[in-house]
C-alpha cells in the first residue's frame, strides 16, 4: 500500500437504509427492522410508529437507498459520510484496481423481509435496460441490468420461472375459470396447441372485468374444497385476500411454486434477465447488480407495463433446476454463492473462520446472528490479534471493506479465550460441557467474557473430546444468547 493507503482504515461500520414498502413486515416481526436497530449509529431514520412496515434493508451505494459509514476525524470526533462519498475521496485505495474502470460499487446488497406477495415481475437486460430508460425514466431509472441472487434465511416462497409448458395445459384443462381467460390463445384456428408465450400473454391482457368474475367464480369453487385445496390453490386463496381481482393470481397455474424450508440451508434462487419471478414470504438475504429496474405486470399497485414484460419473458419452461440450487462449500464454515454475472459473488460464514477468507473486491459484511469478533487485515493473513481494523459483530452489524483485504472471524467469547490462554487450536477441536452452566465449569462470572482455561488442565484437555457446537450452544446457554445450532452467522 501507498503510504496514504495504509493510514486509512481497512473497513468501516456501516448503517443501510430502511425501505418501509407495504408488503414487508411489520416492526416486531420483521428481521430488516432488528437488524437496522443493531446497526452502527443505531435506529436513525427508523420509523417510531409500531405499525411501521419494514421490508428492506439497503447496504450500498444506490441514490435510492444510500448507506452511510461511521467513521472518526483526526480530532477524535465520530461523523457520519455517505458510502458514495466516503469511495469518491479515494477510489484507489477502496476499490482497487477496479477504480480504473469504475468509481462505485457494481452491487447492491439488501436484506429482505417479507409479509405478503411482491409483484410479478422481471429485470431486464442490459440492452433493453437502455431502452426502458430512454423511453421512460421516470419508471426505470437507470441503464442497468439487474441479475440478483436471494438466499432465504428459513422458510421462504416464491414464484420462479415457467412451469414446463405440458403441466401448463394440465391446468388450463382442469381450471375452468383459467380456460375461460385464455380462451383466444386456444381458440385461434392454429394447426398447433398455443405456446407459453401465447397463453400467458392472453391471460395477462385480460380485461379487468372479467379477471374479476372469474376470480371470484374460482375463489368460490375453492372454498367449498375446504382442506381438500392443493398447496398452490391455498396460494391462490392467499394471494386473492392480498391483491383482491388481480389477475397475478392465475400465475401460479404458469410459474413454479417453490418453497424452500427452514431446514433447508445454503439454498439459492438466482433471478436471472428477463425471467418471471415473484417472492411470496419470509426473510432473505440479495444481492444483484447496481440497478433498481423491475418491469411489472401483476400483484402490485405500483405501475405495470405488462406489454414490456410479456415481450421481454423468454419463455424457457426447463430452467428451474438453474434458478433454484444450493451454494458451494468452498472452506470450513464458507459457501460461495456465484450466479452467472459480473457484478458480483456472495459469501455466507455460518461458523469461524481464523484462517481468514480473502475479499479480493471491495467488500460489504453484514451480521445476520451470533456475537462475533471479526477483523479485516490490509495485507496477508496471520494470527487474528495482528494489525488490520478489529470489530465486535452482533445482529445487524454491517462493514464496509476495501479490496484484497482479508476476512477473520471468530465468535467473540472464542476469540476472547484465544487472547487469554493461546488454546484457540484446542478451541477449535470443541469443548464437551454437558448440561452444566459454563460459569461453573470455568469458574467465572457468567457476564464476564474472560475464560479461565489455564487453570484447569482437565478443561483444556476436554476441550479436545467433542465438536465445537456444543462449545458454541454452551457458551450461547450461559451468554444469554439465542444463537442457535448451526445458525446463519454471516453474508458477504
Amino acid at each position: 500500500l501507498s503510504p496514504r493507503c495504509s493510514s486509512r482504515p481497512c473497513a468501516l461500520a456501516l448503517r443501510g437504509a430502511v425501505q418501509h414498502y407495504a408488503w414487508g413486515k411489520l416492526r416486531e416481526a420483521s428481521l430488516v427492522a432488528a437488524m437496522a436497530e443493531g446497526q452502527a449509529l443505531a435506529g436513525a431514520g427508523l420509523q417510531q410508529g409500531g405499525q411501521e412496515h419494514f421490508a428492506e434493508l439497503w447496504l450500498g451505494t444506490h441514490p435510492n437507498g444510500p448507506s452511510a459509514v461511521s467513521s472518526v476525524d483526526e480530532a477524535d470526533s465520530a461523523h457520519e459520510r455517505s458510502l458514495k462519498r466516503v469511495i469518491d475521496d479515494d477510489p484507489r485505495h477502496w476499490l482497487g484496481e477496479d477504480a480504473s474502470q469504475r468509481m462505485d460499487l457494481p452491487y447492491l446488497f439488501k436484506v429482505l423481509s417479507v409479509r405478503q406477495a411482491l409483484s410479478i415481475q422481471a429485470h431486464p437486460n442490459k440492452q433493453l435496460a437502455q431502452q426502458l430508460h430512454r423511453q421512460a425514466p421516470e419508471h426505470y431509472p437507470d441503464d442497468n441490468h439487474k441479475p440478483e441472487i436471494c438466499i432465504p434465511l428459513g422458510h421462504f416462497e416464491a414464484l420462479v420461472g415457467f412451469r414446463p409448458a405440458a403441466e401448463v395445459r394440465k391446468h388450463i384443462s382442469e381450471v375452468p375459470e383459467l380456460a375461460f381467460l385464455c380462451r383466444a390463445a386456444s381458440g385461434q384456428g392454429l394447426d398447433r396447441e398455443p405456446d407459453l408465450r401465447e397463453l400467458y400473454g392472453t391471460l395477462m391482457r385480460s380485461e379487468a372485468e372479467e379477471v374479476r368474475c372469474q376470480a371470484a367464480t374460482l375463489l368460490e369453487r375453492l372454498a367449498a374444497k375446504g382442506a381438500e385445496r392443493s398447496p398452490e390453490e391455498e396460494l391462490i386463496c392467499r394471494l386473492a385476500h392480498e391483491y383482491p381481482g388481480d389477475v397475478g393470481m392465475f400465475s401460479v397455474y404458469f410459474l413454479n411454486y417453490v418453497r424452500i424450508g427452514a431446514e433447508e440451508r445454503h439454498r439459492f434462487i438466482f433471478c436471472a434477465p428477463d425471467e418471471p419471478h415473484a417472492y411470496l414470504s419470509g426473510d432473505a438475504v440479495e444481492c444483484m447488480a447496481m440497478s433498481d429496474n423491475v418491469v411489472r405486470a401483476g400483484l402490485t399497485q405500483k405501475h405495470k407495463d405488462v406489454d414490456a414484460l410479456l415481450s421481454m419473458l423468454t419463455y424457457r419452461d426447463d430452467l428451474l433446476a438453474d434458478l433454484v440450487g444450493s451454494g458451494e462449500r468452498m472452506a470450513p464454515h464458507v459457501v460461495k454463492y456465484a450466479p452467472p454475472v459480473q457484478d458480483f459473488v456472495v459469501y455466507e460464514i455460518d461458523g469461524p473462520v481464523p484462517e481468514g477468507l480473502y475479499l479480493e473486491k471491495a467488500a460489504i459484511t453484514t451480521c445476520v446472528g451470533g456475537t462475533f469478533s471479526v477483523q479485516f487485515r490490509p495485507s496477508g493473513i496471520g494470527h487474528i490479534s495482528e494489525g488490520g481494523t478489529k470489530h465486535q459483530a452482533e445482529l445487524g452489524s454491517s462493514f464496509f471493506s476495501k479490496a484484497a483485504a482479508p476476512l477473520l472471524w471468530m465468535p467473540a467469547l472464542l476469540e476472547a479465550a484465544a487472547c487469554s490462554s493461546r488454546l484457540i487450536e484446542s478451541l477449535w477441536d470443541g469443548v464437551e460441557l454437558g448440561c452444566t452452566d459454563l460459569s461453573t465449569e470455568l469458574g467465572c462470572n457468567a457476564l464476564s467474557v474472560e475464560l479461565q482455561v489455564r487453570q484447569d488442565k482437565n478443561i483444556v484437555a476436554r476441550f479436545k473430546a467433542c465438536h465445537l457446537e456444543v462449545y458454541r450452544m454452551a457458551v450461547s446457554r450461559s451468554m444469554g444468547e439465542t444463537l442457535r445450532s448451526g445458525g446463519r452467522n454471516a453474508f458477504i
